[in-house]
């Protein structure tokens, strides 16, 4: 059902008038295909408006709350892998064979809103507020918060921050992720997009979703950011909980620090090539760059498990040494270098200190009677171990002789039973005998359900016994990487080194031509450049739009861009006019020579568009 209300669809201002929304720039038109369309109404009382994003969850809309007169967002379950639009434009249909999959996950979703929900007392997070069910799926309402994306906030400001900084503004950040963790529930998606900089430079932590779309080998799109998602959520054979976020904090800190992404985790699990920050930012404390990287470890057994650990070893302070012991140690011939304690704290340390301290002669006597048990113990040790050694031996060597008529007396009509000789250490007199190995048979499994699962390098490396031959189709039934077919049937028992053959996709055909208005040219070709579409670039004179931002394209907004067939859109974007002017008309001849004057203007070239008198109008973020 479609509501009309005098809202602007882009952003849910007030707007009493036609055409562009002064507020935002934004002009009404459809949502890309699959999506809801602007002025849905749900639930009676939400009035959905355009597609902030799409997620391995489904879509995203900012929205305006009838009841309360507030702008919200709503996400609405809808995983393209297992579900589509149907023809009415807002219910959902589940794909033939994937229904189990589809109501477990939306269980997951349910389950872990409602518990947000109870819990909205949590700071530091996007507050869910409500969830309800709709058009055969499941939505949920969240605050809309006007912030900027914690990578963007960095550019912003020079790339990075120093230590002193970043642990003032990321205070809330811990606290939200340590309440969180206390309540069994862990993020799985810390990372500078889904941490976001509120206008009062607070730290807001967002984008809650089911484990299955933060794991790699689930059987829904996955959101995974590079650099930070966890090691373990590459796989799904491994174990995920608090140190999966501790990893994707301690990552967030790297990038804060150095200006740096890091190195992806599923690239450090084969090769681990991550610099310590203070190796990057020579600045940056010690014990904090190295809390980081016990932070990031590949393997989660030696990495820092808990938030409140992590805070410990980040704001460490060097433990204070107790008073000199009677002893004074040499004074050394180069610099001193502090010592810092990382065994034990300060109080700890302090008792140990303050123990009492003997005569020495008590310790000399000590001493004497400590050494004179020592070698005797020793003397025993080694006594037994030479006893136990010829025990071996003789009992190797009667098993030798008592082998050896065993096997040399038997018919051949009769085979004899396999004798293992027991393996001594002693070097052969002769040239030494190999014993001849038998190739054995291929290991046999049972083949998987490969269909619908992601074809990915955690996918190779799990069924690595195998040889997978890879066939790419495009098709708008299976997200990206996804498998269509194989074509021996899952249940059927193979050998190591089987060839199995997968037609997998390679997504859409088409995708969807974002909206390009009020976007700068830069960051609108890098959106083009991420879905895979191909453009060319042309400049145009204009005051209407400010220099360096994008005009319109050869398509409009929500069209379908062919990527099968190469298709190309051409991008408009504003340049400053150029101004030129008419050489001076000179005057009638006296009896004073004048010089003619014609003003030059600089063209500016094609491939910029941006003359070089217009330095000072390229925009600033």
């Amino acid at each position: 059902m479609i509501k009309e209300i005098n809202r602007c669809m882009g952003c849910m201002n007030e707007k009493l008038y036609s055409g562009k929304c002064e507020v935002c720039g934004y002009e009404d038109r459809p949502n890309p295909e699959g999506c809801l369309a602007p002025g849905t109404l749900l639930a009676e009382k939400y009035v959905v408006g355009k597609l902030i994003s799409r997620i391995g969850e489904g879509n995203v809309y900012i929205a305006f709350d009838l009841a309360n007169s507030s702008t919200v967002e709503v996400k609405e379950f809808m995983p393209s892998t297992l579900c589509r639009r149907a023809d009415d434009g807002e219910t959902v249909e589940v794909l033939d064979g994937a229904l189990p999959l589809f109501k477990s996950y939306l269980s997951d979703y349910a389950e872990l809103n409602k518990i947000l929900i109870d819990n909205a007392d949590i700071g530091g997070i996007e507050t869910t507020k409500e969830i309800f069910a709709a058009n055969v799926t499941g939505y949920v309402v969240t605050d809309h918060v006007e912030a900027a994306s914690l990578s963007q906030y960095l550019e912003a400001v020079g790339g990075r921050k120093t230590w002193e900084e970043t642990a003032e503004i990321f205070r809330p950040l811990f606290g939200a992720l340590e309440q969180l963790h206390s309540r069994d529930i862990i993020h799985r998606g810390v990372s500078p997009e889904t941490v976001v900089v509120t206008k009062d430079r607070r730290l807001l932590l967002t984008s809650m979703e089911i484990s299955a779309a933060r794991s790699s080998d689930s059987q829904i799109p996955c959101d995974l950011y590079p650099g930070f998602t966890a090691p373990e959520q590459y796989d799904l054979s491994e174990k995920q909980g608090s140190w999966t976020d501790v990893y994707g904090l301690c990552a967030v800190l790297y990038r804060t620090l150095t200006g740096v992404v890091p190195q992806s985790a599923d690239e450090r699990r084969t090769d681990d090539r991550l610099a310590d920050p203070y190796a990057i930012v020579p600045g940056i404390p010690s014990q904090v760059s190295d809390a980081i990287i016990e932070g990031m470890m590949v393997d989660p057994t030696r990495r820092i498990h808990t938030v409140s650990e992590l805070l410990k070893k980040l704001f460490a302070v060097p433990a204070v040494t107790a008073e000199a012991p009677a002893v004074k140690e040499p004074a050394p011939d180069g610099p001193v270098s502090p010592r810092v304690s990382v065994k034990f704290d300060p109080e700890e340390r302090l008792s140990e200190t303050k123990k009492p301290v003997r005569s020495s002669a008590k310790k000399h006597k000590k001493k004497q009677g400590t050494n004179i048990g020592t070698a005797a113990g020793l003397i025993i040790f080694f006594a037994m171990v030479a006893a136990l050694v010829i025990a071996i031996i003789y009992f190797s060597e009667q098993a030798r002789n008592a082998a050896i008529p065993e096997t040399t007396g038997t018919s051949s009509a009769t085979t004899a039973a396999p004798v293992t000789v027991p393996i001594t250490e002693e070097p052969a007199a002769t040239t030494e005998t190999k014993p001849v190995q038998t190739q054995p048979a291929g290991d046999k499994l049972m083949l998987p359900d490969f269909v619908n699962r992601f074809y990915n390098s955690s996918f190779e490396n799990r069924y690595s016994m195998l040889h997978f031959e890879v066939e790419y189709e495009y098709t708008d039934e299976f997200a990206e990487n996804v498998i269509m077919e194989q074509d021996i049937p899952s249940g059927t028992q193979v050998t190591s080194g089987t060839v199995v053959k997968l037609k997998v996709s390679k997504g859409p055909a088409y995708t969807y031509l974002p909206d390009c208005i009020g976007k700068k040219l830069s960051d609108f070709t890098a959106e083009l450049q991420k879905l895979g579409i191909r453009f060319e670039t042309e400049a145009e004179e204009t005051d209407e739009v400010k220099a360096g931002y994008v005009i319109r394209c050869s398509k409009e907004a929500g069209a379908q861009v062919y990527i099968s067939e190469n298709e190309i859109i051409t991008v408009y974007y504003a340049v400053k006019p150029t101004v030129t002017t008419t050489p001076e008309t000179e005057p009638p001849e006296t009896t004073t020579k004048k010089t003619k004057r014609t003003k030059e203007t600089t063209v500016p070239p094609e491939d910029t568009g941006i003359s070089a008198d217009d330095t000072d109008i390229i925009p600033e973020d």
